[in-house]
């Protein structure tokens, strides 16, 4: 009896330790978790436009007129305008034209347009035997049906309102002119870039 009864217990400890060991396998292999690599999927959406060539012409020069210096160093401050005005000051006598650069261009209808000044928003004139004239403070104006959207130090920027995509673009500036300026003819050039988006 004892022998049977003690073989008994060996025989349900060993189904019973197996149990446990098989337990703790399904255990560990539910648990276990798979590399997120073999699991993981993800699909990437790609997309492209392309735009139309963006034309510009430059229409018309920045033109000062015919200018005698003042009783002391001044300024003609030209407005970016179709029907621009030429202000003079100290003493300056301009006459002849007074009209600003003009841009005119071809982009889309509701896109961005960036004009990118030149550096330092300036540029140089050159006159006889070397002399020179600044313009500096350059000022853009967009056609009224276009919106500005604001202006950095390096750009100005638009939206495009037009349904044709048509703008003009006017540009001006402060001319500086020294009392003791040579006389002659001054002449200098200036760029400006367009981007839209």
């Amino acid at each position: 009896m004892r022998r049977g009864i003690s073989s008994r217990r060996r025989h349900d400890g060993r189904r019973t330790t197996r149990r446990r060991a098989l337990a703790a396998l399904l255990g560990a292999a539910v648990f276990a978790p798979a590399p997120a690599a073999a699991q993981a999927q993800d699909n990437a959406v790609m997309r492209g436009q392309i735009l139309d060539t963006l034309v510009v012409n430059n229409d018309a020069d920045m033109d000062f007129g015919d200018i005698i210096p003042g009783t002391a160093n001044g300024t003609v401050v030209l407005t970016p305008s179709a029907t621009p005005s030429c202000t003079t000051n100290n003493g300056i006598v301009r006459t002849g034209n007074c009209r600003a650069a003009r841009f005119d261009g071809d982009a889309s209808f509701l896109f961005f347009l960036r004009v990118t000044k030149p550096a330092g928003n300036q540029l140089t004139l050159t006159g006889p035997m070397g002399a020179t004239m600044v313009v500096n403070n350059l000022t853009y104006a967009m056609t009224t049906a276009n919106l500005p959207l604001g202006s950095t130090a390096t750009e100005q920027r638009y939206l495009i309102l037009t349904g044709s995509g048509n703008f003009t673009l006017y540009v001006g500036g402060t001319l500086n002119v020294s009392q003791t300026q040579r006389p002659g003819v001054y002449n200098g050039t200036f760029a400006i870039s367009f981007n839209y988006d």
